[in-house]
């Protein structure tokens, strides 16, 4: 559209000429883009308030839940004896523990073979748990026997490693190479006298109890029975007292013996019993509470800063004057400092408002609410009596929810940028007109004056070469 060449004939700046109108012109368009700008800012800045009411509501969330109130701690004196856990439905309490025996999974092992290719044979083998007593065999209740297929073209002492291990028996098998050949030891999976094997084999050679074939891998400890493996440890039960009380377990890990306490056993003690204390444990309470005062004095912090005046620069921060922020801030308070029942609230449980509009805890009331229950009864509220969890996470969710204040607001300024975006474009067809007349008119006029220029020359010329007339 511009011509390169204006200006040529008449000196006539024509470039800078219309480089400076359209300046001038282009002011509504500076002035739209600001506009948009401050739009911009404000959108960003309502994004930041989001995210801080976002993490209270987490925070609250967290609290909404009676297990966070309903902790226990376990402790063993001695934890060389025990290692010891609590759970919610601990009852807090003492009890003296004297370990006599550790429980032990028994472990079988066969002949030495060549190597673990060597061949084994094939067939079925059954593996039982149980115990031996008597001179019989009685099958645990709650195993159940299991029997593995050993077929022809996969008989090799790895193979039926592997075949052991897949069918989940109740046993471990492997391989280990004592120096005559390689072995193959099988090792309850649980400990305990109830977890003893007895293998017995439907061998393809036809003889089941020979030292032969699969019959190489049976084992029957009762009366009659044959072992054609060896026993190299012997399955032993975990004996103790519990307050004076003897308990017998299979494995070294108790799960029901004190309700709620899971107590792992790790040597024995006779003669120096040790103590374990259940006691109530309100530290993953008292860490949520502290964490939910910590995001709402961040976000009061956060809608501060979004929202001031610095009267010293005489700015504005981008959402200074926003109703929206002022009605977000006055619910914020009020759900935080209201009660959820007479003289129920937060300040009761020793977390006040400070003058700056944050909160701050007083760790030793705090402390005291949670032991007494009152922080409870405070989060989660009664029968008829919404707790403050659910009033700030429902005050919250006003906010920021898809159709909430926040969402309304910066829709609203989303789509008045829209509006200003389709101006712009109407103001850039504009001046694209109004450039395009103006280099129209300063060319004409770049023509006139160098025409009149030429003519000027002319004239002057013709008036050189007149004949002069002397006195």
């Amino acid at each position: 559209m511009a011509l390169a060449a204006t200006g040529i004939g008449s000196n006539l700046d024509v470039t800078s000429i219309i480089s400076q109108l359209m300046t001038l012109e282009q002011r509504p368009l500076t002035l739209l883009a600001q506009k948009q700008a401050t739009m911009q800012s404000k959108i960003s800045a309502f994004g930041a308030v989001q995210g801080a009411l976002s993490s209270i509501q987490t925070a609250a969330k967290a609290l909404d839940k009676a297990e966070i109130f309903a902790s226990n701690k376990a402790t063993v004196a001695d934890t060389g004896v025990a290692t010891v856990a609590a759970s919610t439905t601990a009852t807090p309490g003492n009890y003296t523990i004297e370990v006599s025996s550790l429980a032990r999974a028994q472990v079988t092992a066969s002949d030495a073979f060549a190597g673990s290719t060597s061949t084994v044979g094939s067939g079925t083998l059954t593996i039982e748990l149980g115990s031996y007593s008597g001179g019989a065999f009685t099958t645990n209740p709650d195993k159940t026997p299991v029997t593995i297929n050993i077929d022809s073209s996969a008989a090799t002492l790895a193979d039926v490693r592997d075949a052991i291990n897949s069918a989940d028996a109740g046993v471990t098998a492997s391989l280990i190479n004592d120096g005559t050949g390689s072995r193959l030891v099988m090792t309850s999976k649980d400990g305990g006298t109830a977890n003893t094997v007895r293998i017995t084999a439907a061998d393809d050679d036809g003889n089941n109890t020979d030292n032969a074939g699969l019959s190489r891998l049976i084992y029957d400890a009762s009366t009659g029975g044959v072992s054609n493996m060896a026993e190299k440890v012997t399955a032993a039960d975990a004996n103790l007292t519990v307050n004076g009380i003897a308990v017998t377990s299979s494995g070294n890990t108790l799960t029901d013996m004190i309700e709620g306490v899971t107590l792992t056993l790790k040597k024995t003690n006779v003669g120096s019993p040790t103590t374990i204390t259940v006691a109530s444990d309100q530290s993953g309470a008292k860490t949520a509470i502290e964490k939910l005062v910590k995001t709402y004095n961040d976000a009061v912090s956060t809608i501060k800063n979004q929202s001031s005046y610095n009267t010293t620069t005489k700015t504005a921060a981008a959402l200074n004057g926003e109703s929206v922020v002022q009605n977000m801030r006055s619910r914020l308070s009020s759900v935080f400092t209201g009660e959820i029942a007479p003289g129920v609230t937060f300040s009761s449980i020793g977390v006040a408002v400070q003058k700056d509009g944050t909160l701050a805890i007083d760790s030793d009331k705090l402390t005291a609410a949670l032991e007494s229950g009152a922080a409870k009864n405070l989060f989660l509220g009664s029968t008829g009596v919404t707790g403050l969890a659910s009033k700030i996470d429902s005050a919250i969710e006003a906010m920021i929810e898809d159709d909430g204040l926040i969402s309304n607001r910066t829709d609203g300024l989303e789509t008045s940028m829209k509006y200003l975006d389709r101006q712009k474009d109407q103001l850039n067809l504009r001046l694209e007109q109004i450039e395009a007349r103006y280099r129209r008119q300063f060319t004409a006029l770049d023509t006139l004056m160098s025409s009149m220029n030429t003519t000027s020359s002319y004239l002057a010329q013709q008036l050189a070469n007149l004949p002069t007339y002397s006195s």
